[in-house]
């Protein structure tokens, strides 16, 4: 080795998609996911390497989690579709849904933050598409477990993710059934063809396609609870592929919008995408080239189907724009899209689209150099064919200036004394039910709430602030979840077994605050502490972007 030449990492000479030596674990974009669905993907995959085994054990832990609190629910389920009242009411429940198309980083989830920021619409939301298979009645408590392992970005680029965020309902069947292709696509690469079948719905046998129906109509009627006063948006780039099963399974009553952008754009941020979701792999990575290549073939066969089946489908109920018309003029476009969606683009729509996108800034997405594999003749060919036939080269729509209301600063004094009352009211609340369970003769501590109280004094602290989070607040948050623990556990030891009661004030001091400190010692109650303080810290500096649709 010479002097003065810099040593590269594997990291580096595989163009940045080199491979570490242990699959650490992961935020798993699956984590809640029941382990019979785990079990039924491990079960058609071809092995889990012991590199992987790291990732699998967090993964499965975070799975027997999920597990446990939507089994209720799933039961319950299983229980209402048994009664023959509930299911005619199913097969009849028709809902007004419109679907927006558009394959991979083609800024479908732009629009659909856009449309969900209207108050008539209802959409799909991150804490609801994890864990769909349990989501109606353990929500805050998915809700509060979600928001420390999440960032406040998606990996593959900067836009805003988070539990209430829209989410895609693809994520909803698989953790619900295992009925998407998503576990191919970023879990088992190298199997990668076993799932591919749920993106277009093809090579399917009957069964699985009347089971992605069954999910599909069951979680949009868990989305609604029942009601069609709202229009249901949906949002999965897979949806491209499906059409005219779309079509079928809402009876006509579905309308699409489909979103079309730069193929070359389209496929070079696909293949940053994998990139960017490849520690969520269980199985090696194909190399870039491979990756390039099938994603050119999937753009192209998806697009194709899609306008193939749309030509079929009564031009009132589609509309067509381009992701760059969108973002110029997105105002403008919207008006179009309401139009195709026979909605009304109203003033309250209008000034809550405004509000969201006057709380973006500037939007900033650093891309990583890494090797994008080498432009093939196949691929020329499509990004030439999508042009023509979408009309990618035409003229733009003129950038517009948006007018908007700017957010108000941060109230942060406001803030302070919001989480001061969520803290006092939570430490009352937390003897009250201990002093109930041992009176009914039940001994129990229960350290474990200290995470959603954690979660609760944060979000009262930005709520209190006016919807806008500080470190100082976050900061604040955590030491004051840290302090309920530590002086409810005091008065809750007297209650439960109220030490040297007799022998003296110093004598029964000590013995009570020598039982707190037990029970903080161990580390259980150390890792539940620190999840509260981290729940707590999140939710009161969270001030990104509105999330579209919530009050905040």
């Amino acid at each position: 080795m010479g002097y003065g030449v810099p040593v590269r990492s594997e990291q580096e000479r595989q163009g940045g998609w080199g491979q570490t030596r242990v699959g650490w674990p992961v935020s798993h974009l699956l984590a809640l996911a029941p382990l019979d669905v785990w079990l039924r993907m491990l079960s058609r995959a071809d092995g889990v390497r012991p590199r992987y085994w790291p990732r699998l054990a967090f993964v499965l832990f975070t799975s027997f989690v999920g597990t446990v609190i939507s089994v209720h629910e799933r039961l319950l389920w299983r229980v209402w579709g048994w009664i023959p009242m509930n299911r005619a009411r199913l097969e009849q429940y028709r809902p007004e849904v419109v679907v927006i198309l558009g394959y991979y980083r083609s800024g479908t989830t732009h629009l659909q933050n856009l449309l969900a920021c209207d108050d008539r619409v209802v959409t799909p939301r991150w804490y609801q598409c994890l864990a769909g298979q349990g989501y109606l009645l353990a929500w805050t408590v998915i809700r509060v477990m979600l928001v420390p392992f999440l960032g406040r970005t998606r990996p593959q680029d900067s836009v805003g993710f988070g539990p209430e965020w829209p989410g895609e309902d693809d994520f909803a069947l698989a953790t619900w059934g295992g009925c998407s292709s998503i576990a191919g696509r970023h879990v088992f690469p190298q199997n990668r063809d076993r799932w591919q079948g749920w993106h277009a719905l093809e090579g399917l046998g009957e069964e699985r396609r009347t089971a992605w129906r069954d999910l599909t109509r069951r979680f949009v009627y868990k989305l609604t609870k029942g009601k069609t006063d709202r229009v249901v948006v949906l949002k999965s780039p897979s949806h491209t592929a499906r059409v005219a099963e779309l079509d079928r399974l809402f009876d006509g009553r579905v309308r699409f919008v489909h979103l079309v952008r730069d193929p070359g754009a389209v496929i070079d941020s696909n293949v940053r995408m994998f990139h960017a979701l490849r520690n969520h792999a269980l199985q090696e990575i194909p190399d870039v080239q491979k990756i390039r290549d099938e994603i050119v073939a999937e753009y192209d066969a998806t697009e194709r189907k899609c306008a193939d089946e749309l030509g079929v489908i009564d031009e009132s109920r589609w509309v067509r724009v381009r992701f760059d018309d969108l973002r110029n003029d997105p105002m403008g476009v919207l008006g179009s899209v309401y139009a195709g969606m026979n909605r009304d683009f109203d003033t309250r729509a209008q000034d809550a689209v405004r509000a969201y996108l006057g709380s973006l800034g500037s939007y900033r997405n650093e891309k990583v150099p890494i090797a994008l594999g080498e432009v093939s003749q196949r691929e020329v060919d499509v990004r030439a064919e999508m042009s023509t036939r979408y009309a990618l080269d035409a003229p733009m729509r003129e950038s517009r200036a948006l007018a908007y209301q700017p957010r108000a600063s941060a109230r942060v004094a406001r803030g302070i004394f919001g989480a001061l009352g969520i803290a006092m009211a939570c430490w009352g609340a937390w003897v009250l039910v201990v002093a109930g369970l041992t009176t009914a003769g039940m001994q129990m501590r229960l350290v474990a709430l200290v995470w959603p109280i954690g979660a609760l004094i944060g979000m009262g602290a930005r709520r209190a602030s006016g919807g806008r989070g500080t470190k100082m607040l976050g900061v604040w948050s955590g030491v004051l979840t840290a302090v309920v623990v530590v002086t409810v556990l005091f008065p809750i030891s007297v209650i439960i077994w109220n030490w040297a009661k007799d022998d003296g004030f110093d004598a029964w001091w000590y013995h009570n605050w020598r039982n707190v400190k037990q029970a903080l010692s161990g580390t259980s109650s150390i890792v539940l502490v620190l999840l509260g303080m981290l729940s707590a810290y999140r939710h009161a500096s969270e001030d990104g972007p509105i999330v579209p649709g919530v009050q905040n």
